[in-house]
């Protein structure tokens, strides 16, 4: 109702989050989730043309300057935090890690960091950036008014359906969180370019995807978490609207040198989740495979650079900064450890 271009995502984000407060003890299973990424990567490889790639290519240095600059904001922001005193180091790093968030959650726990703590910080800057992105590429629309939208090119639906179906299952085998969505662009990418069928993505076949992203990032806001983390929020919020802006900023030269428009560039640099940026780019006229190329370099780059730089960095900041936040915290930790919590 409120046309926000993220509505039917947003929508049920905000009632996954009531319900996991309330404890109503809703899940979604995992065949969902991730059948809802291969749908969305459909979305992203019904746009793609040779054309677009070698928009895409002949920007390299660009693409790999803005994924480390996104990066190293990142992890200075949470390298704040812990010399602060706000957040343990090892904890304040992984929890400003720019996307990838349920990898980042996975993984935290065997580097030593709160996975609780990381997961509330992850998620509930997923959520500021999508209200934000949300309302800005609203605004934007509303104020240009563009000649047209988008439309999906009319695909071959069979194929398609198909394609989803084998990239859920291996997706399911690999227990991946990113895998069906990256394995879905790079499968449907070979078979469009080719010549081999059309990927079709008509609407009805997006709200599902939609609605199954949003419940997915609502229900992780559990009401433990939040009691958790309470003391935290406002040191979180501010160094997730510092990261936000930081991006806004760094879309000024993006957009500049690869000649696309500001939203288009706001969008690429966005630190938000990979499907989330999908969702909220799929209904309005931006360069949504030069999105979609950006986001996933950096969250290819968090997966493999993150482990390396928040070990060392995190270690060396707990030796460091010994404030009286963080031992408190490191205690509170250790006697959940031993509870079993």
């Amino acid at each position: 109702m409120l046309h926000l271009t993220a509505g039917m995502m947003l929508g049920p984000m905000a009632a996954g989050i009531i319900m996991s407060v309330k404890n109503r003890g809703v899940t979604i299973k995992p065949v969902f989730f991730t059948l809802a990424q291969a749908i969305l990567a459909c979305v992203v490889v019904n746009s793609l043309t040779f054309s677009v790639l070698h928009h895409i290519m002949s920007h390299w240095i660009l693409v790999l300057f803005s994924v480390l600059s996104v990066i190293f904001v990142s992890f200075t922001t949470g390298a704040c935090l812990a010399w602060f005193g706000v957040i343990p180091g090892t904890t304040a790093l992984w929890g400003t890690s720019p996307g990838a968030a349920s990898t980042m959650v996975m993984l935290c726990g065997a580097f030593g960091a709160d996975t609780r703590l990381t997961a509330f910080m992850l998620y509930f800057r997923v959520i500021m950036v999508a209200v934000a992105t949300s309302l800005i590429s609203w605004i934007v629309i509303r104020t240009s008014h563009p000649s047209h939208m988008p439309m999906p090119v009319r695909g071959d639906l069979l194929p398609t359906l198909i394609l989803i179906a084998v990239s859920t299952l291996i997706g399911l085998k690999l227990r991946s969180p990113a895998a069906t969505l990256l394995l879905t662009i790079l499968t449907g990418a070979v078979a469009q370019l080719s010549g081999l069928f059309q990927i079709s993505a008509p609407f009805w076949i997006r709200i599902p995807a939609y609605l199954t992203i949003g419940w997915s990032i609502g229900l992780r806001f559990t009401a433990p978490i939040l009691r958790y983390a309470l003391r935290s929020i406002p040191a979180v919020a501010l160094s997730s609207a510092t990261l936000i802006a930081s991006c806004a900023l760094l879309a000024l030269p993006v957009a500049h040198f690869a000649h696309i428009d500001l939203l288009s560039a706001y969008l690429a640099t966005s630190p938000g989740g990979l499907d989330t940026i999908i969702v909220i780019s799929a209904n309005i006229p931006i360069a949504l495979p030069f999105i979609i190329a950006m986001q996933t370099a950096r969250m290819l780059a968090v997966i493999t650079l993150g482990p390396a730089i928040a070990r060392p960095l995190g270690r060396w900041l707990e030796r460091h900064v010994r404030t009286p936040a963080s031992t408190e915290h490191t205690e509170k930790l250790a006697q959940s450890s031993s509870t079993g919590d």
